[in-house]
């Protein structure tokens, strides 16, 4: 039945765009989703292009590695674990990714370059007044340590009695000591420090500790800080851009072992070699470990100028195997000590380079890796006379004495 009453339902009419917009919401939510892909891939592209030129073997040498002292992670080549343990074999190849990244170096001196221009210092170095260098690690690690392990007195008693027991030991054998403790240059150039970096006090736990071994007889000490006191004015007891003792204050320590010796022994012989410096550019190593992008920029520093003719031919031996680096050969003549051993580090290279074996009729330097309290043994019937070179922040040889008498 038709019921006029009633008009028809007229169908909605749309206009055209909100026709398409389900279709252009539907288009548009693709496009975010196709968006969001593309950002994420291009996140991931931007995070490999460092890696293309170590992939590729790209390099140059106008941006040379960073001194690290550490071993770079290589890429793994197993896997470890089982096959579902990816965290440990991702966190492997992430530390190897990067360490091998090839513009890392790069990016590393700009970061320590910045900290330098804002900051004046960097991870590694501190920066101070007139181009001096401070090493972090030594000012806020090993000079921190040495205090802490000759902190109490009876700390002190410990490693002094244990280097007399040495002293005592090589005497036995004929041999006599002469010891040598260079201190770091905080105590020299304190000023030049920048005012936020850690200071050591001229009252330090070790300075007490030196003024004992200064006053012991036994050991037979050679005073190097009445040395550099003495010398401060005529040259500068340490390199600026280096924590080592500078070449002229080597020489002057060389020198003065060779009369302490000289005096023990009743002979007239003293140091023979000239100190004539000259300038020349230097790379020290905390200008290394600064990482900065001007690594090539010369510094200037003394050096001593060769004025003696060598006589003694050093013979290089496996350090490992034989305890020493080399020895000489002996020479005969009335102008030199007698035989004579040197156990020390880095800074008794420079003395060795300042000409110190030429005033001995044989030379052995013992390894730097012995343990010193060990060492009798090694030079019974060798030398008469062995120089001891220790640094203040070798904290682990003065703890060494304490542990073992």
């Amino acid at each position: 039945m038709n019921d006029s009453s009633f008009p028809a339902v007229q169908p909605v009419r749309l206009s055209p765009w909100r026709a398409l917009l389900p279709a252009w919401r539907r288009r548009s939510r693709g496009a975010r989703h196709v968006l969001r892909l593309l950002l994420v891939a291009l996140i991931f592209t931007v995070s490999l292009v460092p890696a293309v030129p170590k992939l590729s073997g790209w390099h140059t040498a106008k941006i040379p590695p960073v001194e690290e002292l550490r071993p770079l992670a290589a890429y793994p080549r197993t896997w470890e674990g089982g096959i579902v343990e990816t965290d440990k074999n991702y966190a492997r190849f992430e530390k190897a990714f990067a360490d091998q990244l090839g513009l890392r170096n790069l990016m590393i001196r700009a970061k320590n370059e910045i900290d330098y221009r804002l900051f004046r210092t960097s991870r590694r170095v501190y920066y101070g007044k007139n181009g001096e260098l401070y090493g972090r690690n030594l000012a806020e690690v090993e000079l921190p340590t040495t205090e802490k392990i000759l902190g109490t007195r009876e700390a002190q008693d410990a490693s002094h009695a244990g280097l007399l027991a040495l002293a005592a030991r090589l005497r036995a054998q004929g041999t006599t000591m002469v010891l040598m403790t260079p201190v770091q240059k905080q105590y020299f150039t304190r000023e030049r420090l920048p005012f936020f970096a850690p200071r050591v006090p001229d009252d330090s736990h070790f300075m007490h500790f030196y003024q004992r071994l200064k006053s012991t007889p036994e050991v037979h000490f050679v005073d190097l800080i009445g040395l550099m006191r003495a010398n401060q004015d005529k040259f500068a007891p340490f390199f600026k851009q280096d924590f080592h003792w500078s070449e002229p204050m080597a020489m002057a320590a060389a020198a003065d072992a060779v009369r302490v010796i000289a005096e023990l022994e009743g002979s007239p012989v003293r140091w023979r070699h000239r100190l004539e410096l000259e300038d020349k550019p230097f790379v020290g190593v905390e200008m290394r470990f600064a990482g900065r992008l001007n690594m090539h920029q010369d510094v200037i520093e003394q050096s001593v100028r060769q004025t003696w003719t060598e006589r003694h031919q050093r013979r290089q031996l496996d350090a490992a195997s034989s305890g020493f680096e080399f020895d000489t050969g002996t020479l005969e003549g009335a102008d030199l000590l007698p035989p004579t051993c040197m156990f020390g580090n880095s800074f008794s290279d420079g003395m060795l380079r300042a000409g110190l074996i030429e005033h001995f009729q044989k030379f052995s330097k013992i390894s730097r890796h012995y343990e010193l309290t060990d060492v009798a043994p090694l030079i019974a019937g060798r030398c008469k006379y062995l120089i001891v070179q220790v640094l203040d922040i070798q904290s682990d040889r003065w703890a060494a004495f304490a542990s073992k008498r």
